[in-house]
């Protein structure tokens, strides 16, 4: 299941890469680049981000599973910054949560965890057994995080890169070569910067069309029934709120 998510993973970025590339293949540069923009990568998939002006609302992200949304208190916030906290505190609590879960499959103890907006390194151990994360790692498919964790508590045994340390970490994530490729192939994607912008039309309602003088004449003229008796209407039919 974890290899099949990295494979689905890798053929939705490579199709990003090629609209990117080739947008004569794909509709036309300028198409392309809407298609680019608006977009938050999270566990290995492109999801749609939404930027919504709140004024009365506490300024923040949500994630419904099918697409973000960000809610703005003025046009001039930075909604691309409050997605990025977003995912930075996400990265915590999903990282903290799986690392203290495979430790304890491994059989192995660590001390602290922190979890940085490094670009240089996915994650780091070191000799104090203190294990450090870039929050980027929340944009990976699931399997490549669980390998990168798998990685790092590797370390706790074997404080190197090798035949046996490569062995430790086979026995927990046999597709490992696998998943050192896909690191090597999208790494710019990972550390993409976003791109999010608010557009005034999202938040605008929908407008009917303006009245005829046709229509104005019909509404005068309409004849009218006779008044049904008092207590006697039906309850209107209630429509259930589209979700945002």
């Amino acid at each position: 299941m974890s290899d099949t998510q990295s494979v689905i993973s890798d053929v939705k970025l490579f199709i990003e890469r090629l609209k990117k590339e080739m947008p004569e293949v794909f509709g036309g540069a300028e198409e392309n680049a809407e298609t680019e923009a608006g977009k938050i990568l999270y566990e290995g998939a492109l999801y749609p981000a939404r930027v919504h002006l709140t004024p009365d609302q506490e300024e923040g992200v949500e994630f419904n599973g099918q697409a973000f949304d960000v809610y703005i208190q003025t046009p001039q916030a930075d909604p691309n910054a409050l997605a990025e906290r977003w995912l930075r505190e996400k990265a915590g609590e999903v990282l903290r949560e799986q690392t203290a879960q495979w430790a304890q499959k491994m059989g192995v103890q660590y001390n602290n965890i922190t979890v940085k907006n490094q670009q240089s390194l996915w994650a780091s151990c070191s000799a104090k057994k203190n294990i450090n994360y870039t929050y980027h790692i929340i944009k990976m498919p699931i399997a490549i995080r669980d390998y990168l964790i798998v990685h790092e508590l590797s370390h706790l045994v074997h404080m190197n890169h090798g035949a046996e340390y490569w062995q430790l970490v086979a026995q927990y994530c046999p597709e490992y070569k696998a998943h050192r490729r896909w690191l090597n192939d999208n790494r710019g994607a990972v550390f993409a910067s976003l791109d999010l912008k608010y557009t005034p039309q999202e938040d605008a309602p929908a407008q009917e069309p303006p009245l005829t003088e046709t229509d104005t004449q019909a509404q005068v003229t309409a004849p009218q029934g006779p008044a049904a008796p008092e207590g006697s209407q039906e309850p209107a039919e209630q429509t259930p709120a589209q979700p945002n």
